[in-house]
């Protein structure tokens, strides 16, 4: 289990970071791409970082986050993601797996993101 306590040279914690995520969620959206890095500010490697991670996901979850990629084409911006499966522990654990079998390095921009419903189904498609 890791220390939630744990600051970083920004001086906040891992709580405090994980708590305050979600702020764009109802945005711009919550890429994966700034969750590894951040846990790696924090010192997090190898399964500590994949806890870090988890628990990243599982909290935007809880506050009503959907994982989805961004549109090749269509009316709308965003494509959920629904392979993950349909349990915050489930999805959590499937994205942090197959995070791992990719490497475990940083994802890149175009990769999963979390937006809320609103904006799943609101934002346009734009090029």
């Amino acid at each position: 289990m890791i220390d939630k306590n744990r600051k970083r040279l920004l001086g906040d914690t891992v709580a405090g970071y994980i708590d305050t995520l979600p702020y764009e969620l109802d945005g711009d959206g919550v890429g994966f791409w700034v969750i590894v890095p951040a846990g790696r500010s924090f010192g997090f490697e190898g399964q500590d970082l994949a806890e870090f991670v988890r628990l990243c996901i599982e909290r935007l979850i809880d506050v009503g986050g959907i994982v989805a990629r961004f549109a090749d084409h269509g009316p709308r911006r965003w494509v959920e993601q629904v392979v993950y499966g349909s349990t915050k522990s489930e999805i959590a654990a499937a994205i942090v797996a197959e995070w791992q079998m990719q490497g475990g390095g940083d994802p890149d921009w175009e990769s999963l993101w979390f937006v809320t419903r609103r904006v799943l189904e609101e934002s346009p498609f734009t090029v």
